[in-house]
């Protein structure tokens, strides 16, 4: 059975660009009214309105937060998207830049989740975009497989919480996916040869991705189901790693990984 997403309102973190924005053309498609935080803000007719946040200002946050909701009084549907990837080996990164991806990735969107959480209406919907580094940690992505497990096991814990109010969390693993998320990625590398392979086989793999439309269709189509599940591949190669995880001993996931990037 599926539910009915005309006159919906939706908030998307990171809707000016790559699979928010997809997300938010798909969902306006289906006349949902959009609220688009993000850090570059890009004015269009999707949205209702767009604020330019740093997701990891927490006044800032706040603020916009207020703002949506003395509008709209509540909301249906809650993405959150923002994020952004460090590449090389963890020696090479900055405490900065540790600091940044954290915030960004993960304790931002744990904010906003509480900021929004009473005023979700019944039978509203959490959605989360993570990643396989969750399930498969990367090498010289670290902290970015860190950060997403943090939000798988982050929309585990709050969907028993939400199930009272009728509200579904969803996280969705997209596979390799072509956006600009890979030329944003902040790269902190040094002289070995290794991490620069891992590097390049990791940026082509992602270039020759499927496009932000492909995972936007697959995000809204389960959205709409009345008992979506919890966690969400999308791409065939994307099922086919979440399934081996599930049968393949960890030393042996380790192996494999290995084999890719070193």
């Amino acid at each position: 059975m599926k539910r009915k997403l005309e006159g919906k309102v939706a908030v998307v973190s990171g809707g000016s660009s790559g699979i928010g924005l997809a997300i938010a053309k798909r969902l306006k498609s289906e006349g949902v009214r959009i609220y688009d935080i993000s850090k570059n803000v890009k004015e269009n007719d999707i949205f209702e309105r767009s604020f330019e946040c740093d997701i990891s200002d927490d006044a800032r946050v706040k603020t916009v937060v207020d703002e949506i909701l003395s509008k709209e009084k509540n909301i249906d549907l809650l993405f959150c998207n923002a994020g952004f990837g460090i590449g090389g080996l963890l020696e090479n990164a900055s405490i900065e830049s540790i600091d940044a991806i954290m915030n960004v990735n993960l304790l931002a969107h744990m904010k906003m989740t509480n900021l929004f959480l009473k005023n979700i209406n019944v039978g509203g919907r959490i959605v989360f975009t993570g990643s396989l580094a969750s399930i498969i940690p990367l090498p010289y992505q670290a902290c970015y497989s860190a950060s997403k497990a943090g939000i798988e096991s982050f929309s585990r814990a709050i969907a028993t919480e939400v199930k009272s109010k009728k509200i579904k969390v969803i996280t969705f693993m997209p596979g390799d996916i072509n956006t600009g998320f890979t030329d944003a990625r902040i790269k902190q590398t040094g002289d070995n040869e290794k991490e620069k392979h891992g590097i390049v086989k990791m940026e082509k793999a992602e270039r020759t991705g499927k496009s932000p439309d492909f995972v936007a269709k697959r995000v809204v189509k389960v959205i709409k189901k009345k008992k979506p599940p919890l966690r969400v591949s999308i791409g065939a190669t994307s099922k086919l790693i979440a399934g081996l995880v599930k049968i393949v001993p960890v030393k042996m996931l380790k192996f494999l990984v290995e084999k890719i990037y070193i």
